[in-house]
C-alpha cells in the first residue's frame, strides 16, 4: 500500500507518494493555496485519494513535522498539529508525523546543485521536501 506525504506551509503544500512496495518516494506537486486555507489542502488530499491511479491504494498519510533543532515546538508545529486534527475529521486513514528538520534546506541545496533557477526552485522545492520526508519515513519504518 502507498503512503501520501505532505510538507505543509501557510501558502503551499508539497505532496509526495510512495510506490506500492514502500521502497521509492516520488514528488507529486507543489500545491499553492490561499494563505491558511487548509480546507483547500484537505480537498487536494481527497483528490489524490480518489485519483484513479491511487484509488484504494493509499493507506497512510505522513505529515512533515516541523520541530526546532532542539526538538521544541514552534508556531508551525502547532499549525501542522491543528491541520492533522482537521484532516482526521475528513478522512479515515492513519496520520503520522515525520520529523522534517532540514528537509526544505536540503531540497533547496539539491535544486541549486542541479542548476535550477530561483524561479524553478520555487515550483519544485516543497514537493522535493515532501519526497525527502517520505524517504526518511520509508527508511525508518519500511527499510
Amino acid at each position: 500500500m502507498r503512503k501520501l506525504c505532505l510538507d505543509l506551509g501557510t501558502k503551499s503544500c508539497g505532496f509526495a507518494i510512495s510506490d506500492p512496495l514502500c521502497i521509492i518516494a516520488t514528488g507529486l506537486e507543489n500545491y499553492r493555496f490561499e494563505e491558511n486555507r487548509f480546507d483547500l489542502v484537505i480537498q487536494r488530499v481527497k483528490y489524490y485519494l480518489n485519483l484513479t491511479d491511487y484509488k484504494n491504494s493509499i493507506d497512510t498519510i505522513i505529515l512533515g513535522y516541523p520541530v526546532r533543532m532542539d526538538l521544541s515546538k514552534s508556531e508551525r508545529t502547532y499549525m501542522v498539529e491543528k491541520f492533522a486534527e482537521m484532516l482526521k475529521t475528513e478522512i479515515n486513514l492513519p496520520i503520522y508525523f515525520q520529523d522534517e528538520r532540514q528537509t526544505t534546506r536540503n531540497a533547496e541545496d539539491i535544486l541549486i546543485s542541479a542548476g535550477f533557477s530561483r524561479k524553478k526552485r520555487k515550483t519544485k522545492k516543497d514537493s522535493l521536501a515532501a519526497q525527502l520526508i517520505l524517504e526518511d519515513y520509508l527508511r525508518r519504518y519500511h527499510g
